[in-house]
């Protein structure tokens, strides 16, 4: 038959379908989306399972006057479908193409660029708050996961929700799963509302309990404490309704007419409600939904008959790297316990899990509470290691500097994702950890650039008594050691830094796995005949003071390279360390991530966009030898010292 997908131009076309072409566009829009993530990557089995919820909500509400909030976003590929952008589809999460996340800057349909949990509640309360001071007939829609709403934020939300006098539904997509298994209470206390009677068939039940017994329509009448107790018993949701909001469900995510009959119910409620609809996540698909968690963002992958091929890629990545430490070091280190959140296969945790099950814990979607965790932890005497993105580590900041930094305990973060992360694009990319962190007293941070230098960073971690950062990149590691081992070690000066290549015409002082750019410019330089050094400064803080000296007597110019902001990163620091100690820092050049937000495309096209590949660190390093030639500083101490080599 023909496509109908091909004919929605907007949500208004879907308004005319029978139910039975609506089971048509589902079955298409999951191709599509099947196909364009088989080809590009992405988020598969989250938005297999939300197809005819999002077809339901576009029927019923108008969504170019009402509000739909996304909760993480990732699940919005069957809204971005039927909003107008089926033709450009095919360049999902591409440079210059349609993004993985909600992007308002591609169409009014999408109000927030969000990738992050928890936030759809409390953004939905506030647009409705707005439209209800300034007149506005809108009603407003959250569409949050059954892992998402475990987030302190999403109960925040529901908290102020439930305080409204005005219509707001939240739409509760409960597949069972978060990136992998449920964390916590919460989940079991969905998993008991999936298996219980519907909430309407419960009223019902309750009522026909009432009206059997002596004095049971007395009961009814006047309610109070009886009834309250009786509806505990009898009727799901009721922390909900408790909470202020009307509880429906749970109802078949799959079912059309079954939503469209109950959102047409919900379309008029002037009061803040919850449908709690029951999804399968990968539906459609027998090997999505039987290995949701491999599915849920995949790499590009192929389908031979009922077998799916994912792409492998060639190298050994800094997380794979990381799961290998983390247990070797579980394993010599009985206190050691690993903790991430909600992220296992993500940072690597995974693997400790079958080893050592009583020393992983995985909080769910709860990065404050995994951080305040790992204080408690410590104190009582264990090592906590936690295993977060750096794009979430930010939402814990508070407990980090509360309960981590302000007490000196020796938590050691392991920060993944640090930098720019490719096709995820600017609600991902790990760009300001430093930023954050760096104003912390007595924190430790600290960048391996390649697999030892990880081991090797993770080992004097466990040595520190103050707390410690580790970040990497999602990248591979270099398939060689980048320079010759030495000793990771706070000294008297600060953190001992390494020489990976000597150049007396500039030094390119580089923090972390952009090292590898760094060498591999100035073996592009030599062949110019430019002479350049460069220096693996492993440490951000506490930087190595007598290499700096060095360089800054030297005279040449320096140029630091970090996969983070330049606004008060690593460079920001060495220029703070030059005016410190009274040395001239016209000679710095900071190479880094500019300060605006860098869009979805490979990790290697955007290193390049933003000039930290090897051509554009190459030309940075021309750019400040031109600008500022080598000029020793004459008649000092620090001038016979600039002679000695650099520490290796």
């Amino acid at each position: 038959m023909p496509s109908i997908l091909e004919t929605i131009k907007g949500p208004e076309d879907l308004k005319g379908l029978s139910i039975e072409q609506l089971g048509h566009l589902a079955a298409e829009i999951r191709d599509t989306i099947v196909k364009t993530v088989g080809a590009n990557g992405g988020h598969l089995a989250p938005n297999l399972g939300t197809v005819e919820v999002i077809l339901a909500l576009h029927i019923v509400f108008d969504m170019k006057v009402d509000r739909l909030l996304w909760d993480v976003g990732h699940q919005c590929y069957p809204h971005k479908l039927i909003t107008g952008r089926y033709k450009n589809f095919s360049s999902l999460r591409k440079a210059g193409g349609i993004s993985g996340f909600p992007e308002p800057n591609e169409s009014p349909y999408d109000l927030f660029s969000v990738g992050h949990a928890g936030t759809a509640i409390s953004t939905a309360v506030g647009m409705a708050r707005a439209d209800q001071l300034l007149g506005r007939d809108s009603r407003v829609v959250a569409f949050i996961g059954d892992a998402s709403i475990v987030n302190g934020v999403a109960f925040e939300g529901l908290n102020n929700a439930g305080t409204l006098k005005r219509q707001l539904l939240v739409i509760l997509n409960d597949n069972s799963m978060s990136i992998s298994e449920p964390q916590g209470a919460f989940a079991n206390y969905l998993e008991h509302l999936r298996v219980a009677a519907s909430y309407d068939e419960a009223k019902r039940r309750l009522q026909e309990i009432l009206d059997r017994i002596p004095w049971g329509q007395k009961i009814s009448e006047i309610g109070g404490h009886i009834k309250h107790q009786l509806k505990n018993a009898f009727i799901p949701g009721h922390i909900f309704e408790d909470l202020g909001l009307k509880y429906f469900g749970p109802v078949d995510g799959h079912d059309i007419p079954s939503l469209l009959e109950k959102l047409n119910e919900l379309y008029s409620l002037n009061a803040p409600a919850v449908l709690h609809v029951k999804t399968i996540k990968g539906k459609g698909y027998e090997w999505a939904c039987e290995d949701p968690t491999t599915f849920h963002s995949p790499k590009p992958f192929q389908v031979e008959g009922c077998r799916v091929v994912i792409n492998q890629g060639s190298g050994r990545t800094f997380t794979s790297a990381f799961a290998d430490a983390m247990t070797r070091i579980a394993k010599a280190h009985p206190n050691v316990v690993g903790i991430t959140a909600a992220m296992p296969d993500g940072t690597g945790m995974i693997k400790l899990k079958p080893q050592q099950p009583d020393r992983y814990f995985d909080t769910g979607i709860c990065e404050s509470h995994a951080t305040a965790m790992a204080a408690g932890m410590t104190k009582a005497g264990l090592r906590p290691i936690v295993a977060i993105y750096s794009t979430f580590l930010q939402r814990a900041f508070d407990q980090i500097f509360q309960e981590v930094c302000l007490q000196g305990l020796p938590v050691i973060f392991a920060v993944d994702r640090a930098g720019l992360v490719g096709d995820d694009g600017a609600v991902h990319h790990g760009f300001c950890d430093l930023a954050f962190l760096k104003s912390q007293p007595g924190i430790v941070l600290m960048a391996p650039s390649d697999e030892g230098e990880l081991n090797s960073s993770l080992d004097f971690a466990l040595t520190l008594q103050s707390p410690c950062e580790i970040r990497y990149p999602r990248d591979n590691c270099p398939a060689e050691p980048l320079g010759p081992t030495s000793p990771w070690q706070i000294g008297r000066h600060g953190g001992v830094s390494r020489q990976l290549r000597s150049g007396d015409d500039a030094t390119l002082l580089a923090y972390g796995s952009v090292a590898a750019q760094a060498v591999a410019a100035a073996k592009i330089l030599a062949d110019e005949g430019i002479h350049v050094g460069v220096v693996d400064a492993r440490f951000c803080k506490p930087l190595d003071g007598e290499m700096l000296e060095k360089l800054f007597t030297a005279g040449r110019p320096i140029i630091t390279v970090e996969d983070h902001s330049t606004i008060n990163g690593f460079g920001t620091a060495v220029i703070e360390h030059a005016q410190l100690h009274g040395f001239d820092a016209r000679c710095v050049t900071r190479a880094g991530i500019p300060d605006r937000f860098v869009r979805q495309a490979s990790r290697g096209e955007q290193l390049r966009e933003v000039g930290l590949d090897a051509a554009g660190l190459a030309s940075t390093v021309r750019d400040a030898i031109a600008r500022h030639p080598v000029t020793p500083v004459k008649g000092s101490v620090r001038t016979r010292r600039a002679a000695a080599p650099l520490r290796g």
